[in-house]
């Protein structure tokens, strides 16, 4: 063989097992099990408030992604309002149709947060967007929570965002 291919092999295979080397040494993949350092995404609720109006009840929610991968958005497919003796689920086609308008932060305005039948809350990490829902039914006076469930890999990891508020 010529020379320069000897030299290109030997240069290989020393890149090869630095490469080999520096992951063994940083995650420990090579020799063992393989390891995922994503984030499950987080959607917090930052504002809410309701009030009643002739259609039913007019929600306003603010909805950020603060955690996650910058990869895909951060999605809500369950939306849960309760108080001590009543709980509705409104599930991810219900919060499309409900949802009148979409309203993004002025800071983010190029990052397009939505809703739709499959996802329902739809937030890309970092932005923010006021989601404002007019709701064919009546809430009662009185203080209420909101639940967005976030799906994740698996069913016990299922994050879940509170907030309250107050009908008077």
């Amino acid at each position: 063989m010529e020379r320069v291919t000897i030299i290109g092999i030997i240069f290989s295979i020393l890149v090869v097992g630095w490469i080999l080397a520096t992951g063994q040494w940083a995650y420990g993949n090579v020799i063992g099990p393989l390891v995922n350092h994503s984030k499950i995404p987080l959607l917090k609720i930052t504002y809410v408030s309701a009030y009643e109006n002739s259609k039913g009840t007019y929600l306003i929610l603010n909805i950020t992604d603060c955690c996650g991968p910058d990869a895909y958005p951060a999605s809500a497919p369950i939306m849960e309002i309760c108080n001590s003796t009543w709980h509705v689920f409104l599930y991810s086609y219900n919060i499309s149709n409900y949802t009148v308008k979409v309203i993004q932060a002025p800071w983010n305005e190029n990052k397009k947060d939505y809703t739709n039948w499959y996802s329902g809350f739809v937030v890309v990490l970092g932005s923010e967007a006021q989601f404002q829902l007019q709701l064919p039914f009546h809430l009662s006076p009185g203080t209420y929570h909101i639940k967005l469930f976030t799906p994740a890999v698996s069913s016990k990891v299922l994050a879940k965002q509170t907030a309250t508020f107050t009908i008077s």
